[in-house]
């Protein structure tokens, strides 16, 4: 493909503050297109222009598929002209992870024991759907060696370049801040879309665990991994997460529903008041004294079962299927942590992976028998803001929200006074509640308040 050579490095700006760039609403740009002001190829032009000018710093692209971007973009420019629109998603550029199949390309998950890959000879169901519901397909994103903690790609939290933008989709957090595209796919099986867009202020969604289905979709450890969304405001991330899922999720929703609002749950918990910085915990309370001001009903809660035991419990299944999974990689291809954890996790004997299987089930009936369907829960996304960069920065806050099986979506909860980083808050609810948190980001609530 002509149009899918490696990102060139341009000059390094010379201060992180004009990285960062908003790259616009999806409910702006599709309202621009509809009354001609915008076009979907004018869209695409402006994400190369400003990947041409950024991603030198930033580096959140592996490839770039500019001249096909650009001609799907001429495409969908023609059907609404010719008056047909497939809805929200019509001409909006998305960035795909580089552990998820886009065909022409090959999908090496930032691992040298992936490097003489062949290119993908098709889709992923996520990006094939996605297709179908008019979005672009700009490119690939940076993640982290198959989709795990090292070895780490090379990109850089907007914000601040000596920073981490977290992972393991670290870029397309990094893709979305810096504003290259309005939108991204990344996956989580433990925190890897959730936590990256708390620390790049980003939006995101991810839907019900094992609700998407991920055929073309490098595994890491099967029972958690969740192809989830960025996008500028989790309302956008719930957008394009609609334009994959299954249609029983009912994540497919016009802009406004009207549906009541949630009642909010602040969580308490042991782990987080032990971790969480002053700046993070500030954030999360002006967040939820807006959304009180806006009309939620918000109490707080101590958590029905501990965040310590959900995460030893996770810890435990996710060791176990990493090593199963990739038991036949060349470790010495590998990265020395991933290797060793794929041994850890053989180690892991067949009682204790299914004991733990069991437990978490368990887990997940202690805690949501303590809440009602309606009602949406709220952490920070994690202790601190994006730490510096040599590690992905600290999951501990989001892992549990992982192993409870429901939707998570990341919403902005201003910046730390400290820092001037982004802070991030997680608001999640119960296995299949994906809807009800749809539903309230795209609600007048959530179309009002950005989140």
């Amino acid at each position: 493909m002509s149009g899918s050579n490696p990102v060139p490095l341009a000059p390094e700006p010379a201060v992180a503050e004009a990285l960062v760039q908003d790259p616009g609403r999806v409910q702006d740009l599709a309202a621009a297109m509809a009354a001609g002001s915008l076009t979907a190829t004018a869209l695409v032009c402006r994400c190369l222009d400003r990947i041409a000018a950024v991603d030198g710093a930033v580096r959140a692209w592996v490839h770039v598929l500019a001249e096909e971007a650009l001609a799907a973009a001429r495409a969908l420019d023609a059907e609404r002209a010719a008056g047909a629109v497939r809805g929200p998603l019509h001409g909006i550029p998305v960035g795909v992870k580089d552990v998820i199949d886009v065909a022409g390309l090959p999908t090496r998950a930032n691992s040298a024991s992936r490097d003489g890959i062949a290119p993908a000879t098709a889709d992923a169901t996520v990006v094939a759907h996605l297709r179908a519901a008019g979005a672009i397909i700009l490119g690939k994103l940076h993640t982290t060696e198959y989709a795990y903690y090292e070895s780490r790609p090379p990109t850089r939290n907007p914000w601040d370049l000596a920073r981490t933008p977290g992972g393991s989709s670290a870029g397309s957090g990094a893709a979305i801040a810096c504003g290259t595209v309005p939108l991204a796919l990344g996956t989580q099986t433990a925190g890897s879309v959730n936590r990256p867009a708390a620390y790049t202020g980003a939006g995101a969604f991810k839907p019900s665990t094992l609700a998407i289905g991920g055929a073309g979709v490098v595994p890491l450890a099967p029972s958690f991994d969740t192809v989830g969304a960025f996008g500028a405001s989790a309302r956008d991330a719930a957008l394009l997460a609609g334009g994959y899922a299954a249609d029983h999720l009912r994540l497919g929703a016009p802009w406004h529903h009207q549906a009541p609002p949630p009642r909010l749950m602040v969580l308490e918990d042991p782990l987080v008041a032990r971790r969480v910085a002053p700046g993070i915990a500030a954030g999360i309370t002006a967040l939820a004294e807006r959304l009180a001001v806006a009309g939620l009903a918000i109490r707080c809660a101590a958590t029905p079962v501990g965040l310590e035991e959900i995460l030893a419990t996770h810890r435990i299944v996710l060791l176990a299927e990493l090593g199963r999974t990739h038991a036949r990689l060349p470790r010495e291809r590998l990265a020395p942590r991933l290797a060793a954890d794929i041994e850890a996790g053989l180690a892991v004997p067949e009682a204790k992976y299914l004991n733990a299987l069991h437990r978490l089930a368990g887990i997940r009936r202690r805690f949501w028998a303590e809440f009602g369907t309606e009602e949406l829960l709220l952490l920070p996304a994690a202790p601190d803001v994006a730490p510096a960069d040599g590690t992905t920065g600290d999951p501990s806050f989001v892992i549990p929200t992982t192993a409870l099986g429901g939707p998570v979506a990341t919403l902005r909860a201003g910046l730390d006074e400290a820092s001037g980083m982004p802070v991030g808050a997680l608001l999640f609810g119960a296995p299949g509640a994906d809807a009800r948190l749809a539903g309230f980001l795209l609600s007048e609530t959530g179309i009002r308040l950005d989140l």
